[in-house]
């Protein structure tokens, strides 16, 4: 049926001919006071700080069967899972529309939700806004009834109007006429705690007045027999559902709870200090399955009320990881020990799996008044709440299931400590048993408190046989949903728990607990990666860089391997909260980068606080351009000296200076850097005296050293080559550092090692010039393993070239195997910048048959600002052309080449063989000429080219037009074009 068609038929309020009756606006005036009387108490708490949740109005409808087996709060901790799961939401009052009456057949709305999700919160607050005018103007009569306060009327037969008026006493008018509406509601609340099983095979009742049993009143209600027109709406936890059949029900809806702006919204209004909110809230979302569970409002209610405390003293952005046992433990220390919490811990035990409403003959089993039950829910109604119903019945209910089931777990507890035989090892065993067998997870977050209980009362080694057990019993069931309750348990006990066998499995193949495939190891890493939500990388939105944002972030800096955190707008005020990210045991976070933010001195030592305390795990940190000065590096020295884990410090762009590296040398006497980042600190040659001397003290470890842009001169240079063994790096970087042809016979004795490991070296804007070259190359073409050479801007001239030329035109140590033995063994190297040299065209004709040896390895080659002209352009050419170039990227810009020249090189790009994939021309002075030859060659050789720079050229508009049509073209491999007209 379309909208428009199903909207004719809706009842509006104005125009129903029932209403025309004073009587019938007398009973709904009535019925209205009434609720609001009754629900009184929901309204003041709403406007208190509360002890129940506020209101949710948002339900998510679902048309996808559900797994009735599993433990309920499985709907919510998906922590299991390795995204989190969205819900399509809508509106309360669309739900409850009686838009939906002539939909079909069916009147009646099912709402599913775990316990404590708030499902008898939002059937009062319901009621509550019909009975104030304040919603749900289209229902005329609106009936909440409680399945608990129907249980105490099961014996007996009655109709459905003196129901009704047994709770409603003040509607004596009520009658047939009355409740023949489609604008009647009735609200069923909480389905599960019906003591009776609904039986749709009874014979129905159709008359309001015939008298009939409590459960065939629903029943017959439901099925529609009974006032055809009036909407149903029954709540239920999942364990009752499947008592109405699907085929009766309108629609099937999941009310959901907090999302997480309202979770820190409701923590916020329970925990007046904003300061201490937050620490508490960082506390649960530390944990992801912390932070499912916290989305139940009454667990939020419990975690909120019981994480005030631990945080009122301490550090300011102390992070403190806690178990959903430690959270209830520290909920249940503060209740006063008493005979009653003694007896009601038996009788959690004594009620594990049954209703969650305890009656007085419930409380009499275990020797508990109702008046003792009522002075301690007042006490303690974290733990026991309190209800009173039809005929003033008063019922009691642990706070929440998870309440009950700690309460159990401690008393299972004390009853196997009590017993000397089997240990507690066996029994806990039978519970992992018992937990593993029960299809419908009834022992799911018993067994979880159980190994939480055993942690805090220390009972039992972590190396103890349950433990073994446990793992053993979850990795045979690893493919089943069996594995569930178990690696919960064990992560409750251990948060590290199947780190060290996985860890094991994967260095050495082979584990403690053997007899498993790669496929269970595999998918326990993805449980343990999925429970705590790992991410590779953070990085903070751009609209929110600032402290404050980073503060609230910390959860999930701390469950992060990396914290990209440069141009963040960061000042001390964020170091105390990273500090206590680094501090933090659980925490994942490897490298940290904080580069480019206001960290001063200050900041530096917070943050040398969290480096060198015993849980740290960071292995770099990068504090380029923080504005820090000498006085820092104490700090940094002393956590260098203690700490065990960091391998890669950057200081660039900080003005240290020598007396800052003279404090760090002490450290780095110590420390285990493999990366050491020092460019542009204001260091000249002293500084480098001094690393030089800690370096020599201290020289396994390190592998990058980077210099750059301090003006260390030739002697600090020297001093350093002398007493450090630079073959041992991988990486030195070294550019304008005022070096001289003084430096370079050290570095090429060190290429010259056989043992030499250095395989990228900088040394460009160095005044080297051909004769410091030369001592480059002989190092180089002796034996050498480079892969990366700059030598940008260094004073070469074409001599230099002739020695390069030796270089290029040898063949590498790996590929002499077999080949005549040859006065030079090449390095393999890959990329090489040379721009901003006078070579000249003489020079590029010296170096040019390099680029033609068979072995040759060289890729890259950066040839800009080099004084060529077209006279070297056909040695070019025909270099990259050969069949053994493997030149892929190279770069002429900023050269006067002209037409000439660009047409000699298109000699070259026409090959097949031309290999070249960019080619970067910016600023060669060429024409539209340029471009007819370009167009003519890529025709001939559409394969390689991918990428070309021709901006800074005088170009024409329709030349660029030719080349932005071969780009579109996918014949031709160009996708990336860099022009414009001069």
């Amino acid at each position: 049926m379309h909208f428009q068609e199903k909207c004719q038929y809706r009842y509006c309020f104005s125009y129903c001919p029932l209403f025309s009756g004073t009587s019938m606006m007398d009973l709904q005036s009535s019925l209205k006071t009434t609720l609001k009387n009754k629900y009184q108490t929901l309204k003041e708490a709403f406007s208190k700080k509360p002890l129940l949740p506020s209101r949710c109005r948002n339900l998510s409808a679902y048309f996808t069967s559900y797994n009735f087996h599993d433990h309920e709060l499985r709907h919510v901790d998906t922590s299991y899972l390795p995204v989190d799961v969205v819900h399509a939401c809508m509106p309360l009052a669309e739900v409850l529309s009686c838009e939906y009456g002539y939909f079909s057949n069916r009147r009646t709305i099912l709402t599913l939700g775990v316990s404590g999700i708030g499902k008898t919160t939002v059937v009062q607050s319901c009621a509550l806004d019909w009975a104030e005018d304040r919603g749900h103007h289209d229902i005329q009569f609106l009936f909440p009834l409680n399945f608990w306060e129907l249980n105490l009327l099961i014996k007996h037969k009655l109709s459905l109007i003196e129901l009704l008026q047994m709770f409603y006493p003040e509607l004596k008018g009520l009658n047939a006429s009355s409740l023949n509406s489609d604008a009647v509601w009735f609200f069923f609340d909480g389905l599960d705690e019906f003591n009776l099983m609904l039986d749709f095979s009874c014979p129905s009742v159709s008359d309001v007045s015939e008298a009939s049993t409590v459960d065939n009143l629903v029943t017959s209600l439901i099925v529609g027999s009974l006032l055809p027109n009036a909407h149903i709406w029954v709540t239920s936890r999942f364990s009752a559902m499947k008592q109405i059949p699907r085929t009766l029900m309108l629609r099937e809806t999941e009310l959901m709870g907090f999302n997480d702006a309202q979770k820190e919204q409701y923590f916020r209004m329970v925990i007046d200090d904003e300061e201490l909110a937050y620490k508490a809230i960082n506390c649960v979302r530390i944990s992801r399955s912390l932070n499912f569970l916290c989305q139940v409002p009454s667990i939020c209610t419990i975690m909120a009320h019981v994480l005030e405390t631990p945080f009122e003293t301490g550090n300011r952005y102390q992070i403190k990881p806690l178990t959903l046992t430690q959270i209830y433990t520290l909920g249940y220390n503060l209740v006063e020990t008493s005979d009653v919490v003694s007896k009601l811990k038996k009788l959690a035990l004594l009620r594990m799996g049954e209703g969650s409403v305890m009656y007085e003959e419930n409380l009499l089993e275990l020797g508990i008044t109702v008046k003792e039950a009522s002075i301690f829910s007042k006490k303690c109604p974290l733990l026991l709440r309190e209800e009173t119903g039809l005929h003033n019945t008063t019922v009691f209910r642990f706070s929440h299931v998870s309440v009950q089931e700690y309460l159990a777990a401690s008393a299972k507890l004390d009853e196997i400590e009590a017993s000397e035989t089997p240990s507690l090892s066996d029994s806990c065993q039978s519970l992992v048993d018992a937990a593993v067998a029960h299809k419908q997870g009834k022992w799911d977050i018993f067994l979880r408190f159980i190994f939480g209980l055993i942690k805090e009362r220390h009972l039992l080694e972590p190396n103890d046989l349950l433990f073994f057990y446990t793992k053993k019993v979850m990795l045979e069931n690893i493919f089943d949903d069996k594995f569930d309750p178990l690696f919960p348990s064990l992560k409750e006990y251990d948060s590290q728990a199947l780190v060290y066998e996985l860890n094991s499995y994967r260095k050495h193949a082979s584990s403690p607990i053997s007899g498993f495939q790669p496929m269970h190891w595999e998918i326990v890493k993805e449980r343990l990666r999925n429970w705590d939500m790992i991410e590779d990388c953070f990085e903070m939105p751009v609209s929110e860089r600032c402290d404050k944002h980073l503060i609230r972030l910390l959860p999930t800096i701390l469950k992060s391997k990396q914290a990209m955190l440069r141009f963040s707008n960061l000042t001390d005020d964020s170091c105390p909260a990273l500090t206590a990210v680094l501090s933090t045991k659980e925490s994942h976070l490897r490298e940290l980068d904080l580069g480019y933010n206001n960290i001063s001195d200050y900041g530096v030592g917070l943050l040398v606080d969290g480096l060198v305390d015993i849980n740290c795990r960071l292995k770099s940190l990068r504090l380029q351009c923080c504005g820090m000065t000498f006085r820092s590096c104490e700090d940094l020295a002393n956590g260098l000296l203690l700490t065990e884990t960091l391998q890669e410090l950057d200081l660039s762009r900080n003005e240290i200076g020598d007396e800052g590296l003279f404090q760090l040398s002490e450290g780095l006497k110590a420390a285990r850097l493999k990366m050491l980042k020092l460019s542009q600190c204001n260091i000249e040659k002293q500084g480098c005296w001094d690393l030089a001397a800690a370096l020599q003290e201290n020289s396994k470890h390190l592998k990058v050293l980077d210099l750059s842009s301090n003006m260390v001169g030739d002697n600090g240079a020297n001093e350093l080559f002398t007493k450090f063994d630079i073959s041992r790096l991988t990486k030195l970087e070294m550019y304008h550092c005022g070096l001289t042809a003084l430096s370079c016979g050290l570095i090429g004795e060190a290429l010259k090692s056989e043992t030499s490991t250095l395989v990228e070296l900088n040394l460009s804007n160095n005044k080297l010039k051909d004769a410091g070259f030369r001592a480059i190359c002989e190092g180089m073409y002796a034996w050498s393993r480079l892969e990366k050479l700059n030598v940008s801007r260094c004073g070469i001239t074409e001599k230099g070239c002739v020695f390069l030329a030796k270089v290029l035109c040898t063949v590498s140590q790996y590929y002499s195997v077999g080949v005549q033995q040859m006065n030079w063994q090449a390095v393999e190297l890959r990329e090489l910048d040379i721009s901003m040299n006078l070579l000249g065209d003489r020079g590029v004709k010296e170096m040019s048959p390099g680029l033609q040896n068979p072995y040759s390895h060289l890729k890259t080659l950066n040839l800009s600002h080099c004084g060529l002209n077209d006279d070297c352009c056909s040695e070019l050419a025909s270099g990259f052309a050969s069949i053994n170039s493997v030149l892929s990227d190279l770069d002429l810009s900023n050269n006067d080449l002209r037409d000439r020249g660009m047409k000699k090189l298109c000699v070259g790009l026409r090959n097949p063989q031309c290999k070249l994939k960019k080619l970067s021309l910016r600023s060669c002075g060429l024409t539209s000429k340029s471009v007819q030859f370009l167009t003519s060659a890529l025709k001939s050789n559409p394969l390689h080219l991918k990428e070309l720079h021709l901006m800074g050229n005088k170009l024409e508009d329709p030349d660029i037009e030719v080349l932005v049509e071969l780009m579109k073209c996918k014949k031709y491999t160009l996708r990336i074009l860099d022009v414009s007209a001069d």
